[in-house]
């Protein structure tokens, strides 16, 4: 018999009666295309411990800070002493002691601080015989280190008071609805129709926490709300601070992106989440490398640890970020937090009418502790 390509009962036209009879070729494997997978939720893995409330809190705290920035101008022929300082857009001129040096990284002037109030900071100029030159506006200062004079006695309070940090539960839902009928009958591949789809929902409830972890926005306080839905802040919007645009992708430029969030203090950067665009891109960051094994005869292109300057971080792709874009990420500070009993669970419901019923329901927020310490890139 010739190939046809058609499954054996395809032939039958009616009247061959070889072929009459004969059971229909299905295969019992249901296939499916939709996107199931949740990488980025693999690899943050389960939180430390639950949300106790529907209005998630933690606290944060900084060091006195290791840069300021100046805010407004000072020649160098008038000799001026005193600038507007900030540091994240916040005064830091009373975590700056008397005594401390700094040094202008933008002219090479070392100063001395000799007083100092929330936004200002008054100095002496070219500390140990460095040259006077104009302090401009953006100007970033290091600071050195804080000196104290002999038998000094304790100063003003130099500690940075804690932040509290929030984010809302957003309720994730899937309802499953089987008449008695679509649960009697016989179907290929599916020995119970109800719990075919409670699984179905399942793996929707999942993929839509992944999307919400990255792109969620934050609807506000809807406590106790039966009229307004809540929702919880994403990462995408989390990461402000440190947000760079820029018009392509490439190895230097993603280690300029990971030092935005190392600046900051971040040492505990693990992971490069991509979209597929970008993803591709630092596939391709190295083109000369040897990409045909002769050991295997495959072409390799695929990288999945990024080594740069501040070290292997592991890159994944993700369908869900937008595109192009990618984020640098501490896997100890970014985490999925159930609330309280309310991890992924499937909910039965009493059977009104002809039909059976129930849901899979869940509720999470995200935790990202100290964004400054992480960062994103767009195009």
């Amino acid at each position: 018999m010739a190939f046809t390509g058609r499954a054996i009962y395809d032939a039958d036209d009616g009247t061959n009666t070889v072929f009459q009879g004969i059971a229909e070729d299905v295969s019992s494997i249901i296939s499916m295309i939709s996107p199931t997978a949740t990488p980025l939720l693999d690899f943050l893995g389960d939180a430390y411990m639950p949300a106790s409330n529907v209005l998630h809190e933690w606290m944060e705290e900084e060091l006195t800070p290791d840069t300021v920035v100046s805010s407004s101008t000072i020649i160098d022929s008038t000799n001026a002493t005193a600038f507007g300082a900030h540091s994240g857009g916040l005064s830091v001129g009373t975590f700056i002691p008397a005594g401390t040096i700094l040094k202008n990284n933008d002219t090479g002037e070392y100063v001395q601080v000799s007083s100092t109030t929330a936004g200002t900071i008054t100095v002496s100029r070219a500390f140990g015989g460095s040259t006077i030159a104009t302090v401009t506006a953006g100007n970033t200062f290091m600071v050195i280190a804080a000196n104290a004079l002999e038998g000094a006695d304790v100063g003003a309070d130099i500690s940075r008071p804690r932040a509290r940090n929030t984010n809302y539960c957003q309720i994730m839902k899937r309802d499953v609805v089987v008449s008695g009928t679509a649960q009697a009958v016989s179907n290929i591949g599916v020995s119970s129709e109800f719990d075919h789809q409670v699984t179905n929902r399942t793996r929707e409830a999942l993929r839509d926490l992944e999307k919400a972890v990255i792109l969620s926005k934050l609807s506000g306080n809807t406590i106790g709300s039966s009229t307004a839905y809540r929702s919880m802040k994403g990462l995408w919007d989390f990461i402000s601070t440190n947000a760079t645009s820029t018009g392509s992708l490439t190895a230097s430029i993603l280690d300029d992106v990971i030092q935005t969030a190392w600046n900051y203090g971040a040492t505990d950067l693990n992971l490069i989440v991509a979209d597929p665009t970008w993803a591709r891109q630092i596939d391709n960051f190295n083109t000369s490398r040897v990409q045909v094994s002769n050991v295997d005869e495959r072409y390799h292109a695929k990288v999945s640890v990024f080594e740069g300057s501040f070290g292997p971080l592991p890159v994944i792709m993700s369908r869900w970020m937008p595109s192009p874009s990618v984020m640098v990420l501490s896997t100890e500070r970014v985490k999925v937090v159930p609330l309280r009993g309310r991890s992924f669970h499937y909910e039965e419901v009493a059977k009104t009418g002809d039909a059976l019923k129930g849901m899979v329901i869940g509720e999470y927020t995200l935790e990202v502790r100290n964004e400054k310490g992480l960062a994103k890139a767009y195009a």
